[in-house]
Protein backbone atom coordinates (compact mmCIF):
# COMPACT_ATOMS: atom_id res chain seq x y z
CA UNK A 1 0.00 0.00 0.00
CA UNK A 2 1.40 3.42 -0.78
CA UNK A 3 0.22 6.21 1.46
CA UNK A 4 0.86 9.83 0.55
CA UNK A 5 1.76 11.26 4.76
CA UNK A 6 2.25 15.16 3.82
CA UNK A 7 -1.35 16.24 2.11
CA UNK A 8 -2.22 19.57 3.12
CA UNK A 9 -5.73 20.76 2.95
CA UNK A 10 -7.02 24.24 2.93
CA UNK A 11 -9.66 26.55 2.05
CA UNK A 12 -9.70 30.43 2.26
CA UNK A 13 -12.20 31.07 4.35
CA UNK A 14 -14.55 28.14 6.35
CA UNK A 15 -16.61 29.23 8.70
CA UNK A 16 -17.24 26.71 11.42
CA UNK A 17 -20.63 27.35 11.56
CA UNK A 18 -21.91 27.21 8.30
CA UNK A 19 -24.83 29.66 7.11
CA UNK A 20 -25.84 27.09 4.15
CA UNK A 21 -27.77 24.52 6.25
CA UNK A 22 -24.88 22.09 6.02
CA UNK A 23 -24.61 19.55 8.78
CA UNK A 24 -22.64 20.65 11.20
CA UNK A 25 -19.23 19.51 12.51
CA UNK A 26 -18.30 17.31 15.29
CA UNK A 27 -15.62 19.73 17.14
CA UNK A 28 -12.78 19.05 19.44
CA UNK A 29 -13.62 20.68 22.90
CA UNK A 30 -10.76 22.93 21.72
CA UNK A 31 -11.94 24.77 18.62
CA UNK A 32 -15.07 25.84 19.58
CA UNK A 33 -17.71 27.20 17.28
CA UNK A 34 -17.13 30.92 18.93
CA UNK A 35 -13.83 32.29 19.46
CA UNK A 36 -13.37 33.55 23.15
CA UNK A 37 -14.06 37.24 21.79
CA UNK A 38 -17.32 36.29 20.76
CA UNK A 39 -16.69 36.62 17.26
CA UNK A 40 -17.79 33.22 14.47
CA UNK A 41 -14.66 30.63 14.46
CA UNK A 42 -12.95 29.33 11.43
CA UNK A 43 -12.43 26.11 10.14
CA UNK A 44 -9.76 27.00 7.23
CA UNK A 45 -8.32 30.00 5.81
CA UNK A 46 -6.08 32.00 4.36
CA UNK A 47 -4.47 35.07 5.62
CA UNK A 48 -5.62 38.09 3.78
CA UNK A 49 -1.71 39.06 3.03
CA UNK A 50 -1.65 35.87 0.99
CA UNK A 51 -3.42 36.99 -1.34
CA UNK A 52 -1.45 40.05 -2.09
CA UNK A 53 1.63 37.79 -2.97
CA UNK A 54 2.77 36.21 -6.73
CA UNK A 55 1.87 32.86 -5.56
CA UNK A 56 -1.84 33.98 -5.18
CA UNK A 57 -2.02 34.85 -9.10
CA UNK A 58 0.32 31.58 -9.48
CA UNK A 59 -1.42 28.77 -8.37
CA UNK A 60 -4.71 28.90 -8.57
CA UNK A 61 -4.35 29.36 -12.47
CA UNK A 62 -1.94 26.41 -12.37
CA UNK A 63 -4.75 24.13 -10.95
CA UNK A 64 -7.23 25.49 -13.13
CA UNK A 65 -9.10 28.07 -10.79
CA UNK A 66 -8.49 30.87 -12.42
CA UNK A 67 -6.39 34.00 -12.71
CA UNK A 68 -6.50 36.08 -8.84
CA UNK A 69 -9.83 34.18 -8.02
CA UNK A 70 -11.90 36.22 -4.80
CA UNK A 71 -11.13 34.32 -1.96
CA UNK A 72 -14.69 33.27 -0.22
CA UNK A 73 -17.41 30.74 0.12
CA UNK A 74 -17.57 30.42 -4.38
CA UNK A 75 -14.13 30.08 -4.85
CA UNK A 76 -13.77 27.52 -1.95
CA UNK A 77 -16.69 25.52 -3.90
CA UNK A 78 -14.35 24.89 -6.84
CA UNK A 79 -11.44 24.09 -4.03
CA UNK A 80 -13.45 21.36 -2.42
CA UNK A 81 -14.37 20.10 -5.55
CA UNK A 82 -10.81 20.26 -7.33
CA UNK A 83 -9.67 18.52 -4.06
CA UNK A 84 -12.12 15.97 -4.59
CA UNK A 85 -11.12 14.84 -8.45
CA UNK A 86 -7.34 14.92 -7.74
CA UNK A 87 -7.69 12.91 -3.64
CA UNK A 88 -10.15 10.65 -4.73
CA UNK A 89 -9.36 9.46 -7.73
CA UNK A 90 -8.04 6.23 -8.95
CA UNK A 91 -4.46 6.07 -8.65
CA UNK A 92 -1.09 4.31 -7.13
CA UNK A 93 -1.47 6.11 -3.95
CA UNK A 94 -4.56 4.30 -1.25
CA UNK A 95 -4.20 6.70 1.49
CA UNK A 96 -3.09 10.22 2.47
CA UNK A 97 -2.91 11.54 5.45
CA UNK A 98 -4.68 14.89 5.75
CA UNK A 99 -3.16 17.50 8.25
CA UNK A 100 -4.63 19.70 9.99
CA UNK A 101 -2.57 22.96 10.52
CA UNK A 102 -2.53 24.50 14.15
CA UNK A 103 -2.63 28.49 14.32
CA UNK A 104 0.63 30.29 15.22
CA UNK A 105 0.93 30.84 18.92
CA UNK A 106 2.81 33.62 20.71
CA UNK A 107 5.39 32.55 23.98
CA UNK A 108 2.20 33.01 26.49
CA UNK A 109 0.52 30.90 24.15
CA UNK A 110 -1.98 33.18 22.38
CA UNK A 111 -2.93 33.06 18.93
CA UNK A 112 -3.00 36.49 17.26
CA UNK A 113 -5.65 36.87 14.14
CA UNK A 114 -4.55 36.09 10.56
CA UNK A 115 -1.81 38.76 9.77
CA UNK A 116 -3.21 41.78 7.46
CA UNK A 117 0.56 42.77 6.16
CA UNK A 118 3.57 41.58 5.71
CA UNK A 119 5.95 42.14 9.80
CA UNK A 120 2.78 41.10 11.58
CA UNK A 121 3.17 37.94 13.39
CA UNK A 122 0.18 35.33 12.78
CA UNK A 123 -0.90 32.15 10.54
CA UNK A 124 -1.18 32.24 7.57
CA UNK A 125 -2.73 29.29 6.88
CA UNK A 126 -4.93 27.29 9.02
CA UNK A 127 -6.91 24.37 9.08
CA UNK A 128 -8.78 22.61 11.88
CA UNK A 129 -8.81 19.66 13.43
CA UNK A 130 -12.52 19.26 13.78
CA UNK A 131 -12.46 20.07 9.26
CA UNK A 132 -9.77 17.10 8.84
CA UNK A 133 -11.56 14.86 10.95
CA UNK A 134 -14.50 15.26 9.47
CA UNK A 135 -13.18 14.41 5.46
CA UNK A 136 -11.10 11.63 6.96
CA UNK A 137 -14.90 10.14 8.53
CA UNK A 138 -16.84 10.76 5.29
CA UNK A 139 -13.85 9.13 3.15
CA UNK A 140 -12.48 6.45 5.76
CA UNK A 141 -10.84 4.52 2.58
CA UNK A 142 -9.03 7.36 1.20
CA UNK A 143 -7.76 9.62 4.37
CA UNK A 144 -6.14 8.93 7.43
CA UNK A 145 -6.19 12.18 10.11
CA UNK A 146 -2.81 14.10 10.63
CA UNK A 147 -3.91 16.39 13.59
CA UNK A 148 -1.76 19.53 14.27
CA UNK A 149 -1.44 20.68 18.22
CA UNK A 150 0.40 23.42 19.04
CA UNK A 151 2.61 22.70 22.18
CA UNK A 152 2.02 26.53 23.63
CA UNK A 153 -1.52 25.51 24.00
CA UNK A 154 -2.61 25.87 28.13
CA UNK A 155 -4.08 22.11 27.77
CA UNK A 156 -1.53 20.92 24.83
CA UNK A 157 -1.55 17.56 26.22
CA UNK A 158 -5.04 17.01 26.72
CA UNK A 159 -5.59 18.39 23.61
CA UNK A 160 -3.06 15.33 22.10
CA UNK A 161 -5.22 12.51 23.95
CA UNK A 162 -8.51 14.37 22.06
CA UNK A 163 -7.11 14.29 18.96
CA UNK A 164 -5.10 10.58 19.54
CA UNK A 165 -8.56 8.69 20.70
CA UNK A 166 -10.31 10.63 17.38
CA UNK A 167 -7.96 8.17 15.26
CA UNK A 168 -4.92 10.71 14.76
CA UNK A 169 -2.05 9.26 12.83
CA UNK A 170 0.39 11.81 13.13
CA UNK A 171 1.23 15.30 13.90
CA UNK A 172 2.37 18.50 12.24
CA UNK A 173 4.24 21.11 13.00
CA UNK A 174 6.51 24.40 10.75
CA UNK A 175 8.31 25.57 13.68
CA UNK A 176 9.72 28.43 11.65
CA UNK A 177 6.01 29.44 10.51
CA UNK A 178 4.09 28.65 13.92
CA UNK A 179 6.68 29.64 16.55
CA UNK A 180 7.65 26.53 17.99
CA UNK A 181 11.32 26.21 19.24
CA UNK A 182 12.08 22.54 19.89
CA UNK A 183 13.93 23.22 23.35
CA UNK A 184 10.86 24.84 24.98
CA UNK A 185 10.23 22.60 27.96
CA UNK A 186 6.38 22.67 26.45
CA UNK A 187 7.35 21.75 22.99
CA UNK A 188 9.38 18.56 24.94
CA UNK A 189 6.47 17.58 27.38
CA UNK A 190 4.43 17.00 23.77
CA UNK A 191 7.70 14.94 22.63
CA UNK A 192 7.47 12.85 25.64
CA UNK A 193 3.93 12.49 25.61
CA UNK A 194 3.58 11.54 21.20
CA UNK A 195 6.80 8.86 22.35
CA UNK A 196 4.50 7.62 25.05
CA UNK A 197 1.31 7.04 22.68
CA UNK A 198 2.72 6.05 19.60
CA UNK A 199 2.31 9.03 17.72
CA UNK A 200 4.82 10.41 15.19
CA UNK A 201 5.52 13.95 14.19
CA UNK A 202 6.16 15.12 10.78
CA UNK A 203 7.93 18.23 11.33
CA UNK A 204 9.32 20.98 8.57
CA UNK A 205 13.13 22.28 9.20
CA UNK A 206 14.98 24.10 6.52
CA UNK A 207 14.13 27.02 4.19
CA UNK A 208 10.72 27.84 3.80
CA UNK A 209 8.95 29.86 1.11
CA UNK A 210 5.19 29.40 0.46
CA UNK A 211 4.10 30.42 4.32
CA UNK A 212 5.94 33.69 6.03
CA UNK A 213 9.15 32.44 7.76
CA UNK A 214 8.56 34.43 10.73
CA UNK A 215 10.52 32.83 13.29
CA UNK A 216 13.92 32.51 10.98
CA UNK A 217 15.76 30.64 14.47
CA UNK A 218 14.06 27.72 14.12
CA UNK A 219 15.27 27.14 10.92
CA UNK A 220 18.33 24.78 11.54
CA UNK A 221 18.09 21.24 12.66
CA UNK A 222 20.78 21.21 15.07
CA UNK A 223 18.44 22.13 18.12
CA UNK A 224 15.76 19.10 16.95
CA UNK A 225 18.58 16.62 16.85
CA UNK A 226 19.96 17.52 20.26
CA UNK A 227 16.47 17.43 21.63
CA UNK A 228 16.15 13.88 20.17
CA UNK A 229 19.41 13.31 21.52
CA UNK A 230 18.15 13.41 24.95
CA UNK A 231 15.17 12.03 24.70
CA UNK A 232 16.32 8.99 23.22
CA UNK A 233 18.75 9.02 26.09
CA UNK A 234 15.87 8.11 28.43
CA UNK A 235 13.89 5.95 26.06
CA UNK A 236 11.65 8.95 25.32
CA UNK A 237 12.34 9.64 21.64
CA UNK A 238 9.24 10.10 19.73
CA UNK A 239 9.39 8.78 15.71
CA UNK A 240 10.12 12.04 13.91
CA UNK A 241 9.86 12.45 10.27
CA UNK A 242 11.57 15.81 8.53
CA UNK A 243 9.64 17.39 5.78
CA UNK A 244 11.24 17.39 2.12
CA UNK A 245 14.59 16.31 3.16
CA UNK A 246 15.23 19.68 4.68
CA UNK A 247 16.09 21.13 1.31
CA UNK A 248 16.42 24.38 0.84
CA UNK A 249 13.75 26.10 -1.26
CA UNK A 250 15.89 26.99 -3.85
CA UNK A 251 19.03 25.88 -5.67
CA UNK A 252 21.07 28.45 -4.32
CA UNK A 253 19.66 28.27 -0.32
CA UNK A 254 21.10 27.16 2.78
CA UNK A 255 21.72 23.33 2.28
CA UNK A 256 22.88 22.82 6.42
CA UNK A 257 19.71 21.46 7.76
CA UNK A 258 19.83 19.29 4.64
CA UNK A 259 23.03 18.00 5.64
CA UNK A 260 22.91 17.63 9.10
CA UNK A 261 20.12 15.98 8.37
CA UNK A 262 21.14 13.73 6.48
CA UNK A 263 24.56 13.07 8.39
CA UNK A 264 22.49 12.14 11.47
CA UNK A 265 20.13 9.55 9.11
CA UNK A 266 23.34 7.79 7.97
CA UNK A 267 25.23 8.23 11.22
CA UNK A 268 24.06 8.76 14.73
CA UNK A 269 20.26 7.88 14.30
CA UNK A 270 20.59 4.85 11.69
CA UNK A 271 18.68 2.59 14.24
CA UNK A 272 16.59 5.39 15.67
CA UNK A 273 13.11 6.62 14.57
CA UNK A 274 14.39 9.03 12.77
CA UNK A 275 12.92 9.52 8.88
CA UNK A 276 12.28 12.35 6.02
CA UNK A 277 9.92 13.00 3.98
CA UNK A 278 10.15 12.74 -0.01
CA UNK A 279 7.14 15.64 -0.24
CA UNK A 280 7.60 18.65 -2.71
CA UNK A 281 10.74 16.96 -4.33
CA UNK A 282 8.96 17.43 -8.36
CA UNK A 283 8.61 21.11 -7.47
CA UNK A 284 10.91 22.66 -10.08
CA UNK A 285 13.30 24.46 -7.82
CA UNK A 286 13.76 21.13 -6.25
CA UNK A 287 13.89 18.58 -9.11
CA UNK A 288 17.85 18.60 -8.37
CA UNK A 289 17.39 16.66 -4.42
CA UNK A 290 14.98 14.28 -6.21
CA UNK A 291 17.79 13.28 -8.80
CA UNK A 292 20.41 13.01 -5.21
CA UNK A 293 17.71 11.42 -3.47
CA UNK A 294 17.40 8.63 -5.77
CA UNK A 295 20.98 7.83 -6.29
CA UNK A 296 21.24 8.16 -2.26
CA UNK A 297 20.33 4.24 -2.16
CA UNK A 298 21.97 3.33 1.20
CA UNK A 299 19.11 6.65 2.66
CA UNK A 300 15.94 4.97 1.54
CA UNK A 301 15.22 2.68 4.04
CA UNK A 302 14.94 6.39 6.10
CA UNK A 303 12.68 7.93 3.63
CA UNK A 304 8.89 8.02 3.38
CA UNK A 305 6.33 8.91 0.26
CA UNK A 306 4.99 12.47 0.63
CA UNK A 307 3.31 14.62 -2.19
Amino acid sequence: MIVDVHCHYTLTRRAAQLADGATPLERFSFEPEIEADGTPALDSFLAPRIFRRPIWSITPLLAGLGWKPRPGPDFDRKLQAWYERHLLADGPIQRAVLLAFDRYHDDAGRAPPPPERRGQLGSDMYTSNSLVRDLCRRHPNRFVFGASIHPYRNNALACLDEVFAAGACLMKWLPLHQNINCEDPRTIAVLRHCAKLGLPLLMHYGEEFTLATQHPQFVSIQPLLKVLRELRRTGEMPTCIIAHVATPGLPWGDRGPHAALLAALLDEFADAPLYADISALTAFSKLGWLRRMARAQELHPKLVFGS
